[in-house]
């Protein structure tokens, strides 16, 4: 037990102060830096949780197990998990408000607990005297972190793959090919898949690692423009929630003060995929314009395309997740895109529905589709316009130009999969006089 901590109150990244918590979409949306879901915690950092004994998080096939804690503050107590963040203030415990309703409604009710009970009007956001008291008791947690990560072996050193690249403003000047080198250089010569023409149109994306904030708002545009559902708390804790695109967060540095990234992944729409050489039934197909589609109708579920995948963006229907029979479901989906059932492989399309109604609308005008004119769900969504789409064979397009760019690289480009989203490393200008971590990315997963 431990007294005279601090105590902060926050309203939740995904259901706010509780007015979204009968929301399904926002329950399941990972948090930005605990990528928890259905929960909320007492956040605290590795010194404060070694002051109370150590908390040991253990991962298991339903989901990760922590520890609970009793909360007492000013007269008042909550049964609270433990949740450990790297770079939280020592002496400091943060919770999250919105969670432990009662009449939020069916998705809502009994989710977390409720910080409410410690709020008092004399100390809204925080307050001090907080006292912790370990109880002995565990609670499974869902987390998202550990699923599908590309994050290196034990065999392999941090710098070996970098999947996010980042350098100081005073490096980049110095050196505008920074990025290029922190990479492999792919072999022309070697591949196992065939390559596809690239004649006319073709789709891409790039992504700005230096303007991720890691909100989530691509997630959450992505899962209500494709029709993708939600899976509840025990499906994501074995691994199984279906968001197209997932925003892998990384730590750099020591725990008491990293640095944060914030990486979104979704499919590479490879020019060289590994998922279309494996599939029996043709269902994942390479289109004229570069994509990697999917054909549901002829998906038999055999999962080699997954398992091939390098970049884990593949999900699978392990149950009948939707719905068919309450009409108003009916009315919250996109009508222009499937509807999957159960046994079915699904990944992002690049929101094919949108390219084909501009193609459809540039034939009738008799023109061809300008830039900027589709918007993926998810690059329309995104509030700091990190995330361009558009034609990578128009060199005037803006997606073009950001793939010349010196700071443009490819995830795993040494497997010769040639991706067509690519990223744009981050540049950091930290202030001189306050001392800080090396910025050369040797991120890594936490």
């Amino acid at each position: 037990r431990i007294s005279g901590l601090e105590i902060a109150f926050r309203t939740d990244p995904g259901v706010f102060d509780g007015r979204f918590a009968n929301l399904g979409w926002l329950q399941e949306l990972p948090r930005p830096l605990t990528k928890l879901t259905w929960d909320n915690a007492a956040l605290m950092s590795p010194k404060t949780a070694e002051r109370l004994g150590g908390f040991r998080v253990e991962e298991t096939g339903a989901g990760h197990v922590t520890e609970v804690v009793e909360l007492k503050y000013q007269g008042r107590s909550v049964r609270a998990p433990v949740w450990i963040l790297p770079g939280h203030p020592d002496g400091s415990v943060t919770v999250h408000l919105g969670f432990g309703r009662s009449r939020a409604g069916r998705v809502g009710d009994g989710v977390g607990f409720d910080a409410y009970a410690l709020r008092t009007s004399a100390a809204p956001w925080f307050g001090g005297g907080l006292e912790v008291e370990r109880t002995g008791e565990t609670v499974p947690m869902a987390c998202t972190q550990d699923h599908w990560t590309m994050e290196n072996t034990a065999h392999e050193a941090a710098s070996d793959r970098h999947l996010v690249r980042s350098a100081t403003l005073e490096e980049y000047a110095a050196d505008p090919h920074v990025f290029e080198h922190m990479g492999h250089e792919p072999n022309p010569g070697l591949s196992m898949h065939p390559g596809h023409p690239s004649e006319g149109r073709a789709w891409g994306m790039a992504i700005d690692m230096s303007a991720c904030v890691g909100c989530n708002a691509c997630v959450t545009a992505c899962q209500s423009e494709n029709n993708v559902p939600v899976v509840g708390k025990e499906q994501v804790g074995r691994g199984r929630e279906m968001h197209w695109i997932r925003v892998d967060r990384y730590y750099e540095g020591p725990p008491e003060s990293p640095e944060t990234y914030h990486q979104p992944i979704l499919c590479m729409h490879c020019e060289k995929a590994p998922c279309e050489v494996v599939c029996p039934v043709a269902a994942t197909v390479h289109s004229e314009e570069g994509l990697n589609d999917m054909v549901y109708n002829r998906c038999v579920g055999t999962r080699y395309c997954s398992n091939n995948c390098p970049y884990k963006v593949r999900r699978f229907n392990f149950f009948l997740y939707q719905d068919w029979d309450t009409p108003t479901f009916k009315m919250m989906r996109n009508p222009e895109v499937t509807v999957r059932s159960r046994g079915v492989m699904e990944k992002c399309t690049y929101c094919v529905q949108r390219i084909s109604r501009a193609r459809i609308d540039s034939k009738n005008e008799g023109r061809e589709i300008r830039d900027g004119e589709i918007q993926t769900a998810c690059e329309s969504a995104c509030p700091a316009q990190a995330i361009v789409f558009g034609d990578v064979n128009n060199p005037e397009s803006q997606v073009s130009k950001l793939k010349a760019s010196p700071r443009n690289y490819g995830l795993l480009t040494e497997l010769q999969t040639r991706p067509r989203t690519t990223y744009l490393g981050a540049v950091r200008n930290p202030n001189p006089e306050i001392p800080s971590t090396p910025t050369r990315s040797e991120a890594h997963h936490g």
